[in-house]
């Protein structure tokens, strides 16, 4: 185990990042946070905030894409260093095939969301009704893809009550976790021994 180092990641993350783990991959602690946090910046601030004070003597790898305005802060410390991608989705999928299906029309929706889309939707967005919601995606978006990272069994039923609720049709992508292990790896191993404490905040 990388000793000084944790990870501190958006609960999106948390069946790939388990599945690494679980294989000896990863070896150093995670440390989750509520994926809802990411529709109330403000919150996610305080508690990442809070986070990184308490492991301010380690190397802190973030997870987390541009989901508060002052993200990109965290890495003037010397000891963060966070994930490439402007969000979630970006981060799993990799830039290109991240540009290629968004430039096709596509709302992504990832495992965890797909599970928690009424929070989603109904809750946070106020789209209560089908009927609210079909015009304001059809305006953005062609399709609903569905990013299978083959952690999470994939519950046809639900993801077709979601294509439905917001009137795209539905296309399951399937991709492995190549990038986001790939990405995390390389972040621990480019993670130096503190020394002396002078890397604190």
């Amino acid at each position: 185990m990388e000793g000084n180092t944790i990870i501190i990641a958006c609960s999106i993350f948390k069946n790939e990042l388990d599945h690494l783990i679980s294989e000896g991959k990863v070896n150093v602690p995670v440390v989750y946070v509520n994926s809802m946090l990411h529709m109330y910046p403000e919150k996610l601030k305080v508690v990442l905030d809070k986070k990184l004070n308490h492991y301010k003597n380690l190397r802190v790898i973030l997870a987390f894409g541009d989901c508060h305005a002052r993200m990109v802060d965290y890495e003037v410390n010397k000891n963060v260093t966070r994930t490439p991608g402007i969000n979630c989705c970006e981060i799993f999928l990799g830039s290109d095939h991240y540009r290629k299906i968004r430039k096709e029309g596509a709302f992504i929706l990832l495992p965890e969301w797909a599970v928690r889309w009424e929070e989603v939707f109904k809750e946070y967005m106020g789209f209560k009704e089908s009927k609210q919601i079909k015009p304001f995606m059809s305006e953005m978006h062609k399709k609903l893809v569905y990013v299978n990272t083959g952690y999470t069994p994939t519950n046809n039923h639900l993801l077709n009550e979601i294509a439905d609720f917001v009137g795209l049709p539905l296309e399951i992508y399937n991709s492995s976790i190549t990038e986001l292990e790939k990405t995390i790896l390389s972040l621990i191993a480019s993670n130096l021994p503190i020394s002396n404490g002078s890397d604190e905040r």
